[in-house]
């Protein structure tokens, strides 16, 4: 008897499934994928930006250019009587453009200067007797920010000098001129490479606190200091690229 009622129950079952239809058990499954949703994958793309590191001189502001002269400039020696007279006890003293062309016609500047350079300062330099100075004879500081309202480690950039050296200058005009870093061993707290650019001898001297590139042009040595932070690539093309301080225009004071 119990055999029966088990093969009965199993004969309901099955017709049971039977009516169901031909795939009783092919939505197992389909109500979770209805909740489940799929991950959505987030692409972002990284778009590289640029920064310039070097800008044109051109655009600066000449922190001196507001220095009215008197002394007619075509009398370079009125000139440097003038600004010798304004001496407040440092032999380094600032200059407007218009002076120092009057005095040091063949001066040059960078073309470019560093990026988020914004001013420029000028001096002259000059002995305890009032003539010109050699070593340096002009300086230029290159600022981020208005000279003098911030400290010269953050705001100051870099610091080109002028000095005259004719004799150097001359000699490594010479085939067999010295481009060693012997005539740099006095400053034994730099670290001193040589090597040139685009045909022109370059001494590069690394200190703690920045970089100095030396290079020669006309009758000048120009020694560029820079500050650790400025990458020597931009004082590399400061060095190659000047212009005449005349071709400047003072578009700014």
């Amino acid at each position: 008897m119990r055999k029966a009622y088990r093969f009965l129950a199993l004969t309901a079952a099955a017709m049971l499934l039977f009516a169901c239809g031909g795939a009783p058990f092919a939505s197992l499954g389909r109500r979770s994928s209805d909740w489940i949703s799929e991950p959505t994958i987030v692409t972002t793309t990284t778009v590289p930006i640029t920064v310039p590191s070097v800008i044109r001189s051109d655009v600066l502001r000449w922190f001196n250019d507001t220095i009215v002269t008197t002394a007619p400039l075509d009398n370079p020696v009125a000139v440097e009587d003038e600004i010798f007279a304004r001496r407040a006890g440092d032999l380094f003293i600032q200059a407007s453009r218009a002076e120092m062309l009057a005095i040091l016609p063949e001066i040059r500047f960078p073309a470019t200067v560093p990026f988020l350079a914004e001013y420029v300062t000028s001096q002259v330099v000059f002995d305890n007797d009032g003539e010109l100075s050699s070593d340096p004879v002009a300086t230029f500081g290159i600022w981020s920010s208005e000279p003098y309202t911030r400290s010269r480690s953050v705001a100051q950039l870099a610091v080109l000098e002028i000095s005259s050296d004719p004799e150097a200058a001359a000699a490594l005009q010479q085939p067999d001129g010295d481009v060693s870093c012997a005539r740099f061993a006095d400053r034994t707290t730099a670290v001193c490479e040589s090597f040139s650019v685009e045909g022109r001898p370059i001494w590069s001297l690394t200190a703690d606190n920045g970089t100095t590139l030396v290079w020669f042009e006309g009758i000048y040595r120009y020694e560029l200091f820079g500050r650790s932070f400025v990458p020597l690539q931009t004082l590399q093309q400061m060095a190659v690229e000047s212009v005449a301080l005349a071709d400047l225009e003072p578009l700014g004071g």
